[in-house]
Order: C-alpha cells, then sequence, then structure tokens
C-alpha cells in the first residue's frame, strides 16, 4: 500500500517468491475491485485491504475477491493458474479456499462495525494497522502503538477474529510488538520493512567494526 512497487514489478516479484516455495502476501493500495483482483490473478495467496470500515465495504472486498458463490471474481490472468501449478479447472475449485482475504481495522468507524465486518461470509481475516488505529483514536495525537487505547482496540479485534475463526493479523515492524500482539491473539504478524532490516544490518555492522 505504501510501498514503491508498481504494477509492472509486482507480477515478476509475486513470480519469484512462489518459485521460492513461499506464499506472496499483497496489500493493496486501496479496496478497489481492480486492484483486489490484479493481485489474485498475478497469484497472490493472500491479499489485504486497507481502511474497510463498513459490513458493506467488507462485503465489496469479498465480492472483488472470491468467485461464486461467495463473491464475483472476474476471470482472467492466467498468471495466476501458471504459479499454482495446476489446471484452471483445479484453480477455479480451490481458489476461494487457498487464496486468503483480509480486511484491515484501522479507525474508529472500523471498530464500531467490527462485529458487523467480522461477520461477513467470504472474509478469512482481520488486519489491524496500528499506526494508522492510534492516529485514530489520538485524534492525530500520537505514534505511539504502545498506547492503553490501541492495546484495548487490538485485544478485541484478536477475541472477535477468534469468535468468527478468522485468523487475526497486524503489522508488528519489531519483536516487541511480535511478541505483544502475539499475547494478544495475533497469529499473522509482519515484521520488518526491507528498510528497517537493512538499517538495523548497517548499524549492527559498524558496531561490531567500530574501534575500541
Amino acid at each position: 500500500q505504501h510501498g514503491m512497487v508498481g504494477e509492472g514489478d509486482a507480477p515478476a516479484m509475486v513470480a519469484a517468491i512462489t518459485a521460492a516455495g513461499l506464499p506472496a502476501v499483497i496489500r493493496v493500495r486501496w479496496n478497489e475491485p481492480g486492484l483486489v483482483g490484479f493481485a489474485l490473478d498475478m497469484g497472490a495467496a493472500a491479499v489485504i485491504a486497507p481502511m474497510v470500515n463498513s459490513a458493506a465495504e467488507a462485503k465489496a472486498l469479498v465480492k472483488a475477491a472470491k468467485y461464486p458463490p461467495l463473491g464475483q471474481r472476474s476471470w482472467g490472468g492466467y498468471a495466476m493458474v501458471q504459479t499454482a501449478g495446476v489446471s484452471a479447472a483445479e484453480y477455479l475449485r480451490d481458489a476461494n479456499s487457498h487464496t486468503l482475504i483480509f480486511a484491515m481495522i484501522e479507525t474508529r468507524e472500523a471498530l464500531a462495525a467490527l462485529d458487523e465486518i467480522a461477520a461477513v461470509k467470504g472474509l478469512d481475516g482481520l488486519f489491524v494497522g496500528p499506526s494508522d488505529l492510534t492516529i485514530a483514536l489520538t485524534d492525530g495525537g500520537s505514534l505511539d502503538r504502545s498506547g492503553a487505547a490501541t492495546i484495548a482496540a487490538m485485544g478485541r479485534v484478536a477475541e472477535v477474529c477468534k469468535a468468527q475463526g478468522l485468523v487475526a493479523g497486524a503489522f508488528a515492524g519489531t519483536p516487541d510488538f511480535c511478541r505483544a500482539y502475539a499475547a494478544l491473539g495475533f497469529r499473522f504478524m509482519a515484521g520488518p520493512t526491507d528498510t528497517d532490516l537493512l538499517n538495523r544490518g548497517a548499524e549492527a555492522f559498524l558496531k561490531a567494526t567500530a574501534p575500541n
């Protein structure tokens, strides 16, 4: 969503990730049918859609991401079939259960509609954007994701996911947040960004080679 990867770069990246035996996860720029369909057509194993604030928006996401009878995803983009290594008929049969769809919870509106969003048939999980959620809960006053209000809201998301049989996900970024969110009941977490990993690796190298 916030990265600089464009539509021209993503298909080759997904193919490389899949060739390595790993699932490709794409957070699209917005909850828009064309973007969701494009991500799935190139072979994404999971798609995360930002700023889903109502049951109606969650239903629109499922409609774009799932084939009938759950949704109305358009057929096409044969890269997905090649990536899956199956026939077209096999992909159609299994796609709804083999591709995961996450709605992002990151606003006061989403929290108010949390039970209704989680009850939407066809969703596989909810994914919290803690930074945007913190900004929303503090009315733009903080980015401190460890705040009590943010942690409490995330705990509620995890509880609702458990009750509905959904996967609870979140952007963690650091080992401390990974541990904290796991304690809340989250099972799927994004780790550091590539730039964070590069910075930390460079810092560790410089520290290790600095003169005593």
